[in-house]
């Protein structure tokens, strides 16, 4: 089976690890394409700085790098003419140029390939022009989606979209790097305290890490609060921890390198996710519930968006926007040893049947096999 995977996500190393797993556990013929360079929001990324010896990956020029929905690849045919895919994979999104490029190009040179697009976009987004030309071609051309949580998989429903979705996410996780570990010199290096409570994402409102702040004020226990990550609150949330009396509780650590997120993410007691929903932005999946969750951390998310099908029995949740109810169920984990520790044991459980990059490669194959077979 030929494979041609277009994707600005697998232009790192680390992130094509779903990848080596299907190419090792099955018999396929894999070919990426990636940007040969991407402007990220904050930074560049470079495709010759992760060259792969393991991976077939072809890097291309792109017109707008660094935009999803815009870019397209400065390329005559998009290595289909010679590669003759069996599958043309996309991960860009229903309204992407990209695969709208690719499907014009499917159709000269592989007539014959199926076609699969993944999408993560779980609130309705208003698209103009060339965007809903591109999106109504995509989705008609389309013979498969994979969508990254419900709700996208609801709003292509809706858009009509009547042929096979499967929901999964759109990147595995190595349960290797990510178990659970002692970290006492890191301990030691930042002086944590007492129950650990853990926060990774943006400093944003949106995420609702100001209202963890506000919620942890008011336990009764000796406890670290640690938030890492970085954002436009990072001075409200240093100031409004003065005034409520709790600096001396707070660590803040800024955008660490992922490998090193493993090390951090052992530190904690209890990991929080309390993201809310506002009119531009739903949590699309929240991957630290189950880098969490790998290491036998016990995890509490809101009810919004994904983040209760994540969980899903193996965790705890609290009403979205609740603050109450949050500062309830911390109180309530944090006094109990034996719940934490027997959550801890459910989410590594719930993380291996779901979301490693075996059981991800694996899911992948089976929308392969049964697209090849329709």
């Amino acid at each position: 089976m030929n494979v041609l995977v277009i994707s600005h996500t697998y232009i790192t190393r680390i992130g094509r690890e779903k990848w080596r797993e299907l190419a090792r556990l099955h018999d396929v013929n894999l070919r990426i394409i990636v940007p040969s360079v991407w402007k990220d929001y904050l930074f560049t990324i470079r495709a010759e700085d992760h060259r792969d010896d393991e991976l077939d990956v072809k890097a291309l020029p792109v017109m707008f790098s660094g935009k999803e929905a815009a870019h397209f690849y400065k390329s005559a045919y998009l290595e289909m003419r010679d590669f003759k895919p069996d599958v043309l994979h996309v991960e860009e999104g229903t309204d992407a140029f990209s695969y709208f490029q690719a499907l014009v190009y499917r159709r000269i040179f592989a007539p014959q390939a199926k076609t699969l697009f993944f999408t993560w976009m779980n609130f309705e987004k208003t698209l103009n022009f060339p965007f809903t030309f591109f999106e109504r071609f995509n989705l008609i051309r389309s013979d498969a989606a994979i969508c990254g949580n419900a709700d996208a998989r609801d709003i292509l429903r809706k858009k009509g979209y009547e042929k096979p979705i499967h929901v999964m996410p759109l990147l595995g996780l190595d349960a290797e790097l990510f178990r659970k570990r002692s970290q006492p010199e890191l301990a030691a290096e930042l002086g944590v305290r007492g129950k650990v409570i853990g926060f990774i994402g943006r400093f944003v409102p949106e995420k609702g890490v100001m209202n963890l702040l506000e919620a942890a004020a008011t336990l009764d226990r000796e406890y670290t609060l640690l938030l890492i990550g970085g954002g436009a609150q990072e001075a409200d949330l240093r100031r409004r921890a003065e005034e409520l009396g709790i600096a001396d509780r707070l660590r803040i650590v800024l955008s660490i390198p992922h490998a090193e997120v493993p090390k951090y993410i052992n530190l904690m007691d209890l990991l929080v996710l309390p993201s809310y929903t506002v009119p531009h932005w739903k949590e699309q999946f929240g991957q630290v519930l189950v880098q969490a969750m790998a290491s036998e951390v016990p995890v509490l998310g809101s009810t919004h968006a994904e983040i209760p099908n994540v969980i899903g029995d193996a965790g705890f949740t609290f009403e979205e926007k609740n603050w109450i109810d949050l500062q309830t169920k911390l109180s309530t984990l944090l006094d109990d040893d034996a719940l934490l520790a027997e959550y801890g044991r459910r989410g590594r459980t719930r993380v291996l049947e779901h979301f490693t990059n075996t059981r991800i490669a694996e899911k992948t194959w089976a929308v392969y096999q049964e697209l090849l077979a329709g």
